[in-house]
């Protein structure tokens, strides 16, 4: 019998480095390359006015020890120019999976040069996108579903081969450290504390996207119900999505907090990174098989188009010395199915049994 520590070693290279197949994180570099490419597009308007040496912070900001980016080595427009393409064409590159560990390389750097040049537009969203892209290079995100797999693999590209899981599991893992960390910080306040978090954060106009309703901001009972029940689900989502059963429940309470922050305040792309890591939440085999019957719906489909549609043509009814010919047993499984199928052309019916039309 093995021990506990035997188990507890087994468990954690289980845990690690057993290999699961790789379509959870494919669709997941997918997803997030797809994010930064529109998160790149939204510096595009200010681009120069955040980020330029004419801009609201004209000068490299000083930063503490270890602290660095990429726009430091420069403060010129063009090279700000720079950086923004290749920050593009790396998220781009990412997202169809074209040399995709140098191209997560390229977004992690490109996200960061913006986030540290000026630190007065970013929020905690920016922050996150750049831990994703980071993992996204440790991880094989280019394993399957990309144009690496299609060079290496031509014949196999809806193979989702296996890889050890640990640079998933450190998205995972992530992902509870931010709920957990983020109600311990929370808790340490007083508005957390008394109810009223929710209420104040709603009644910050500057940074609103609709007009709160009014029975949101005034009611003591729902401002304390959608203060304490945020801190629960929180907890909720650090712990409980670790388990089989309550994780589509907590996932998707999840989904629905993050879309409700987003549409009454403005908190750039922290609630979209956040509903794009829980997609590696999926069990692989789930994922695998959702996306081989998605190609199977769509080449159907694709098939179906050239074909065109097909229009039924009725035939006349089959002759007397044909029916003469069917067995009693035949003729009695004949009645018992629609007409209009023996009449249809091409009917295996009145082909196999009844003879040509006549």
């Amino acid at each position: 019998m093995s021990g506990p520590f035997e188990r507890l070693g087994s468990g954690w290279n289980q845990f690690w480095f057993a290999p699961r197949e790789t379509s959870t994180l494919a669709v997941f570099r997918i997803a997030f390359g797809l994010l930064a490419t529109f998160w790149t597009l939204s510096l595009l308007p200010n681009l120069f006015v955040f980020f330029g040496p004419a801009g609201i912070l004209p000068a490299y900001p000083q930063s503490g020890p270890g602290a660095w980016g990429v726009l430091a080595l420069s403060n010129s427009e063009p090279f700000v120019v720079l950086v923004f393409v290749m920050t593009l064409l790396g998220s781009l590159a990412l997202t169809v999976g074209l040399h995709t560990r140098f191209a997560a390389i390229v977004v992690y750097l490109g996200i960061l040069a913006f986030v540290r040049r000026n630190p007065l537009v970013g929020n905690s969203g920016d922050e996150l996108m750049c831990t994703l892209a980071l993992l996204c290079a440790l991880a094989p995100s280019g394993a399957a579903l990309s144009m690496d797999r299609l060079r290496t693999a031509p014949g196999r590209f809806w193979e989702f081969p296996s890889r050890a899981p640990w640079a998933l599991r450190l998205i995972q893992i992530q992902l509870s450290v931010i709920y957990l960390s983020a109600v311990w910080q929370k808790v340490e306040g007083d508005m957390w504390r008394n109810g009223t978090a929710v209420s104040y954060a709603l009644r910050i106009t500057d940074i609103h996207r609709f007009a709160t309703p009014d029975f949101l901001t005034d009611s003591i009972v729902l401002s304390e119900l959608l203060t304490y029940g945020t801190l629960a689900l929180e907890v909720a989502l650090g712990i409980l999505v670790w388990n089989r059963a309550a994780r589509p429940w907590v996932l998707a309470l999840g989904v629905s907090m993050h879309v409700g922050i987003d549409l009454f305040i403005l908190v750039g792309f922290f609630s979209f990174a956040m509903i794009v890591t829980y997609i590696v939440f999926i069990p692989p085999e789930a994922a695998s098989r959702r996306i081989l019957a998605l190609r199977d719906r769509l080449v159907e489909g694709r098939v179906n188009g050239r074909r065109g549609p097909v229009t039924p043509r009725l035939e006349p009814a089959p002759s007397a010395a044909g029916m003469q010919q069917a067995s009693p047993a035949v003729l009695r499984t004949l009645g018992r199915r629609r007409p209009e199928r023996l009449l249809l052309r091409g009917g295996r019916d009145s082909r196999r049994i009844c003879g040509p039309p006549v």
